[in-house]
């Protein structure tokens, strides 16, 4: 998110916003461009210019998210819930964790400077549980989508007329998804199913920068800081509607649509501005509370499972994004994933998973002349698992890795940076069988 596009709405309704200032003093060119990048260029929010970031689940993850088709297990009540029908044993749970880590770097930010920042995680990354219910199954699950705790601590020295800049920020993102789902075999081969998500997503993070000039002459050595601190906190449904039409016997069709809806947020962002100035005592400080509630885009998923042998699935998955028209939190493209996955049974003990993925941006392509736009990025990955299986239970072990490459605008202006992503996930999963 753009701070000026909240800063624009400082003063509307649901929100308030109040700027005061000290004492009035110089401002150096470096100043102006500190505080233009305080105000306009926040740190990228990487969950927010992606829809694909962590992949749920247990047999689901180690196919790379192809699962629309299949979902025949609690990861279904995620991917689809018209699939939990088809799940073997009359109750059924799974848990999952994860290690989720991320690098980013973007190229020449601060002349031929770099900017690089590193997250990494360890979280319980799904949970799910099936039950039957009458003619239909019923289902709990948890999921965690996204994961951020995102750290970057660098000095730079060999900038012009800057004896040390230096910057330390950290962020910490979590997006939750919790609730139950439903399903029922309408005819034979033909279910339905729905998961009504309750959606939580807390975000906050805290940037100190501090810029320090090279003395000149007898004129001690002055310097300038600024301290931000933003943090949003928003609260939702996301409910997901499926269908599942096992075709044949070696052939099955996954439908599925979803969309989130924002129903209380609070963003909140402060920041005290240092001037360089001889006197010392200018002083700036920003604070804004918004209530404004970001828009989301409408998600619709199609899968297909071929199951050539008793021993052998394939799969694939294409979604697609409808774009998002918000003037406050800013607009997104549409946009699309696919994923393809495979399962292979080694021998009745063991099975072999893997699949190929994408996590396209949600932005416009930058291109020469764009002012102040967000990341794009397109991330492309892979995922590997391998399950041990006993009568009542299995355990998987696996990994996904993604990388891309891309430009950004970190600087709030026409500059344009070059951006590397990268990010691995490693993932331990039990299931029961009862």
């Amino acid at each position: 998110m753009r701070m000026s596009k909240l800063i624009d709405k400082g003063q509307g309704l649901g929100s308030r916003g109040q700027h005061r200032r000290v004492k009035a003093g110089s401002i150096t060119a470096l100043t102006l461009f500190t505080i233009y990048y305080s105000l306009f260029a926040l740190p990228a929010l990487a969950d927010e210019y992606h829809y694909n970031n962590i992949l749920v689940g247990d047999r689901a993850a180690g196919m790379g998210g192809a699962y629309t088709a299949i979902a025949d297990d609690p990861s279904g009540l995620f991917y689809n819930p018209a699939g939990i029908v088809y799940a073997q044993g009359s109750n059924v749970s799974v848990s999952a964790n994860a290690f989720h880590q991320t690098n980013t770097i973007y190229k020449n930010v601060l002349g031929s400077n770099g900017w690089e920042r590193t997250s990494s995680a360890l979280l319980p990354n799904f949970f799910g549980i099936i039950q039957p219910l009458g003619k239909g199954r019923i289902g709990f699950s948890y999921a965690v989508p996204d994961s951020i705790v995102e750290d970057q601590d660098q000095i730079f020295t060999n900038i012009p007329g800057v004896d040390q800049y230096i910057i330390n920020f950290n962020k910490n993102e979590n997006t939750y998804n919790f609730g139950p789902s439903y399903a029922i075999e309408l005819r034979e081969g033909l279910s339905a199913g729905a998961t009504l998500y309750a959606q939580y997503r807390s975000s906050q993070w805290i940037m100190n920068r501090l810029v320090r000039d090279i003395p000149i002459g007898s004129n001690p050595a002055q310097y300038e800081w600024t301290n931000q601190y933003y943090q949003i906190s928003e609260w939702g449904v996301r409910p997901v509607a499926g269908l599942m039409w096992n075709t044949t016997d070696k052939l099955s069709l996954g439908l599925t649509a979803s969309q989130a809806i924002i129903l209380n947020s609070t963003t909140t962002y402060q920041q005290i501005f240092k001037d360089r100035t001889y006197d010392g005592n200018t002083i700036s400080r920003l604070d804004i509370t918004s209530y404004e509630k970001r828009k989301m885009p409408f998600t619709a998923s199609l899968g297909v499972a071929y199951f050539p042998s008793r021993v052998l699935v394939v799969s694939g998955d294409f979604s697609y994004y409808s774009k998002v028209n918000d003037s406050v939190f800013g607009d997104r493209e549409p946009t699309w994933n696919a994923a393809l996955g495979a399962e292979y049974y080694l021998s009745e003990k063991w099975a072999l998973r893997g699949g190929l993925f994408t996590d396209r941006a949600n932005t416009k392509k930058i291109e020469s002349g764009d002012v102040n736009a967000f990341d794009h990025v397109d991330l492309y990955g892979g995922s590997l698992s391998l399950s041990y299986f006993t009568r009542q239970s299995s355990i998987t072990a696996g990994s996904s890795y993604r990388y891309g490459s891309g430009k950004a605008q970190l600087l709030g202006d026409s500059q344009i940076q070059e951006v590397k992503m990268q990010a691995l996930t490693l993932f331990l999963s039990a299931s029961y069988f009862y």
